[in-house]
């Protein structure tokens, strides 16, 4: 499974207000109300993840904030957690299991 962690992600920032300056997307809302509606959200992507998902790869451009909240719903409903910068090889930053 991959999570873009981008604010292209409409499915994760639902709720959140996005606003389109000079070519380039920033999130309105602010940090304090978006951790919470980027938590409930991604629960409910997760919701959707086939047993048989055991990897997850997260990738996007987004404030380091953001990848705690989504990393935090992950880190324990896959074996192994990778981070793909889209410029170098993906990471392995969790794995148990």
């Amino acid at each position: 499974m991959n999570i873009d962690l981008s604010l292209n992600n409409n499915t994760l920032y639902a709720g959140c207000e996005i606003e389109e300056v000079t070519g380039r997307l920033n999130l309105k809302t602010p940090p304090e109300e978006a951790v919470n509606i980027i938590g409930r959200n991604i629960n409910k992507i997760l919701s959707s993840k086939q047993k048989d998902d055991t990897s997850v790869t997260l990738t996007g451009a987004m404030a380091v904030w953001s990848y705690l909240i989504v990393f935090h719903a992950v880190v324990h409903r896959f074996t192994e957690v990778w981070y793909d910068d889209g410029r170098n090889p993906s990471l392995l930053i969790a794995k148990h299991g």
